[in-house]
């Protein structure tokens, strides 16, 4: 008979005491939200639509969008930000790495833009294809049923094939192509290939936009404490 020792069962306690944390606390918060959007939460079997600004998303939340739709998250542990396009859909997923928080978006189809800040845990886009790991940059995402493109605006990203096992560095300025025969092509980025950034326009013109602020209440049942996360917007 084999016998777990102590220090198994502390390491499978924190493990799951870590999940269950991960399951109620909020990764991120939907920062923007325009067209048709739906989100579903990690304890509902169906898509409720509008993924409403202000909603708090948790691990194994859902978010879909329309052709017409448009959805910015901002993660509240490293202020990362992800802008999902329309016509797409993807799963939040986060995990405890050796006390470190890791979160990959699982990308089934669509197209996405990350700004990820630099940070102790690991950021990653899965896709049926491929897996794009980095530690801080910018770059966009576009997976379908032939693969995946991945364009490179800052940083560095690293890129696996999952049929291959393919691994390529891309750079900044650089364009990956992910293929479902397996192959992994690196090129110079055609600025002409970069998707249009739905916010763009409203960067370049926050002077006459109106500043709105998004509070989110934060609360740590141990020590009984509160914070609150301020988040600035404009429309």
């Amino acid at each position: 008979m084999k016998f777990i020792s102590n220090s198994s069962v502390i390491t499978m306690l924190l493990a799951l005491l870590s999940m269950t944390a991960l399951a109620q606390e909020p990764i991120g918060v939907i920062a923007k939200s325009n067209g048709t959007t739906y989100h579903k939460k990690f304890n509902a079997d169906e898509y409720s639509p509008n993924a409403t600004m202000g909603t708090q998303l948790k691990n194994h939340d859902w978010i879909k969008t329309s052709d017409d739709g448009f959805v910015a998250i901002f993660f509240l542990d490293d202020k990362s930000q992800l802008k999902v396009k329309g016509n797409s859909e993807m799963e939040i997923l986060a995990s405890v790495e050796r006390g470190k928080i890791s979160k990959t978006i699982s990308l089934d189809y669509g197209t996405v833009k990350a700004s990820v800040n630099k940070q102790k845990g690991e950021f990653r886009i899965a896709t049926p294809t491929s897996v794009a790991s980095v530690k801080g940059t910018e770059w966009w995402v576009e997976s379908n049923e032939n693969g995946d493109v991945f364009i490179v605006m800052q940083g560095v990203v690293e890129v696996e094939n999952l049929i291959s096992g393919t691994i390529q560095n891309v750079g900044q300025d650089e364009t990956a192509t992910s293929s479902s025969d397996g192959s992994v092509n690196v090129e110079v980025t055609n600025d002409q290939d970069i998707p249009e950034d739905p916010d763009a326009d409203d960067e370049d013109d926050e002077s006459g936009s109106t500043i709105h602020e998004l509070r989110i209440r934060m609360v740590n049942e141990e020590n009984n404490s509160e914070k609150f996360i301020i988040i600035e917007y404009s429309e």
